[in-house]
């Protein structure tokens, strides 16, 4: 739970800085198809970043190389019934929420789509301005892909055609990918106010786009708006509304901001990379774990071959073999005790494990004493009770059990001569 916690988190940091350079150098832009591009990106890169592994963040966290780090691995217990009965942890309750108003929104969404299909089915078809297109008032003028609704009661004559240029646009350009695509991010991100901005500006874009379209095709941009002020206004749906943004869209007709250039979405990649650094650095661990990280940035080997474990590279097999061999503590269990145990090692030149005096980490990095973490640990879900020491002492004492514990390695080397090499292994200790 708490990861998809700081999934979110870590994805709406990323949309917010996104956003705000969209505000800055592309809203007095009319190159309306460089904003529908931008904006796209918008939609789908905040979801990638947050993937982007450890290892990777940690590397630009620091300047220099650091101590080299295994993937981190989890532990499953499972709680003893007891110790459960009556608690609903902050995290749960919070997730719990988020699910259900995404399931809503996503059914909302389902029941548009069917009512749209039904229409399609259902509408008359008619032939206005040489074009088929279906009758049906509620819809009032939209388009949904390659369908066009007309409301033939309340449309006048005379604002027809640039009614049916508008939806044709719409059509051609696919617009209605760009509207599914922007009701399912704003469902996902739901309770950030930016993601419904977002979702307003690529809704405004769109309608800008056909405006922009209609007018440079030589229709007269006055008798244009005026046939806009004669739409009626309809509800929010996921169709292209013809009325929809009215106020904006006759405004943005008589701006006069200069049509930019294409090279604005090189940003796209500096700002991805200031997203990622955010990230990277709002997930840096606190307090003990904070200083173990710290402790791993001032360590450096030049190392030609890595050590590898079992005669393999050693990521894999000692990720089985902590797997299978760590217990979790039963005290901790009975006292529903979770969390992250960061643990040093060093890989001797002879291969065998050993963990670390602080005082060797402090002679070799040159650091205070009262710096020095060779075992940390970090709750996994913050908000919950903290846990008192003893019970952490299990974790970190299994921890270094099973590492000590390890198997030979074969040694890493620099010019072919085994060197020591230091690791820092983050294990999850985590109650089902």
């Amino acid at each position: 739970m708490n990861s998809v916690i700081v999934y979110l988190l870590e994805l709406n940091l990323s949309l917010l800085i996104l956003y705000a350079a969209y505000k800055i150098f592309f809203e007095r832009d009319k190159n309306f198809s460089v904003r529908r591009i931008y904006l796209l990106g918008v939609l789908v890169l905040p979801f990638l970043l947050p993937l982007v592994p450890e290892a990777v963040r940690m590397a630009a966290n620091s300047i220099t190389p650091v101590s080299f780090n295994l993937e981190e691995i989890t532990i499953y217990a499972t709680q003893p019934a007891e110790s459960t009965a009556g608690h609903l942890s902050i995290g749960t309750l919070m997730i719990s929420i988020y699910l259900l108003i995404l399931g809503f929104g996503i059914a909302k969404l389902g029941f548009q789509l069917w009512g749209i299909i039904r229409a399609i089915i259902r509408s008359e078809r008619l032939e206005a301005g040489g074009k088929t297109v279906l009758s049906n008032s509620p819809f009032h003028a939209s388009s949904f892909f390659s369908y066009i609704f007309i409301d033939p009661d309340t449309i006048r004559e005379s604002s027809l055609d640039h009614i049916l240029e508008h939806e044709l646009v719409h059509s051609r350009e696919w617009h209605s990918i760009d509207r599914i695509a922007v009701e399912l991010f704003v469902m996902i991100n739901w309770f950030n106010p930016v993601a419904w901005l977002i979702r307003k500006s690529v809704i405004e874009n769109l309608e800008y786009i056909a405006d922009s379209a209609v007018v440079n095709r030589g229709t007269d941009s006055v008798k244009y708006q005026l046939s806009i002020l004669n739409q009626y206004i309809g509800s929010a749906s996921i169709t292209n509304k013809f009325s929809s943004q009215i106020k904006n869209r006759i405004n943005m007709l008589n701006k006069d901001y200069k049509l930019g250039s294409s090279w604005k979405l090189v940003l796209i990649f500096p700002l991805v990379c200031i997203a990622f650094i955010a990230i990277s650095c709002s997930d840096k661990a606190p307090d003990g774990a904070l200083k173990g990280a710290e402790v791993e940035n001032k360590i450096y080997y030049e190392v030609d071959e890595m050590p590898t474990f079992q005669g393999e590279d050693a990521v894999m097999p000692f990720r089985k073999y902590i797997a299978q061999n760590v217990v979790y503590p039963e005290k901790a269990k009975e006292n529903s005790v979770t969390g992250k145990v960061f643990v040093k090692f060093v890989v001797r030149k002879d291969g065998t494990i050993e963990i670390p005096t602080p005082e060797e980490i402090a002679t070799r990095e040159e650091i205070p004493m009262d710096e020095v973490v060779v075992v940390a640990y970090r709750p996994l879900n913050e908000e919950a009770p903290a846990a008192k020491e003893e019970y952490i002492e299990l974790l970190k004492k299994e921890t270094i059990r099973v590492v000590t514990s390890s198997p030979t390695w074969e040694p890493g080397k620099v010019d072919g001569k085994p060197v020591d090499v230091m690791y820092t292994f983050p294990i999850n200790f985590v109650l089902q």
